[in-house]
């Protein structure tokens, strides 16, 4: 299960990189049957649902915490310092990890609304090598 993921370089800046998150035989809901794939658990403290309006465009800025993030509605466009793009559409996740440096910065991408649910987690989660 891929995500993409926002982390902060050593010299300030700030890139993406594409992971997956490690799946293993799911047995979250017994007695449900077999055949499903879950991660192992992830530490959360709260969760946020967001809404930005048509034209909305922020300014450069770090997650305050490890951040998961799925596109509910809309497109996103997030950009990286390193001048990187990725065009993020409902359902597609991502994990802002940039806590220090320039960070990121998010707008809307066809002249509608977007929505969030933002999932503010414990710590960076360890990903593994997924896939």
């Amino acid at each position: 299960m891929k995500f993409v993921k926002i982390c902060s370089r050593a010299n300030g800046g700030s890139h993406f990189s594409d992971e997956f998150w490690t799946l293993s035989e799911g047995d979250f809901t017994p007695p449900s049957p077999k055949g499903y794939s879950v991660t192992e658990t992830i530490d959360a403290t709260g969760v946020l649902m967001m809404h930005h309006p048509p034209g909305y465009k922020d300014e450069w800025h770090c997650a305050p915490v490890p951040v998961l993030g799925t596109v509910l509605g809309g497109l996103v466009r997030i950009e990286t310092s390193d001048g990187d793009t990725r065009l993020l559409s409902p359902g597609d996740q991502f994990l802002a990890a940039d806590l220090h440096g320039l960070g990121h910065r998010m707008e809307e991408a066809n002249g509608r609304a977007y929505d969030l649910a933002l999932v503010l987690l414990d710590g960076i989660p360890d990903m593994g090598s997924g896939g």
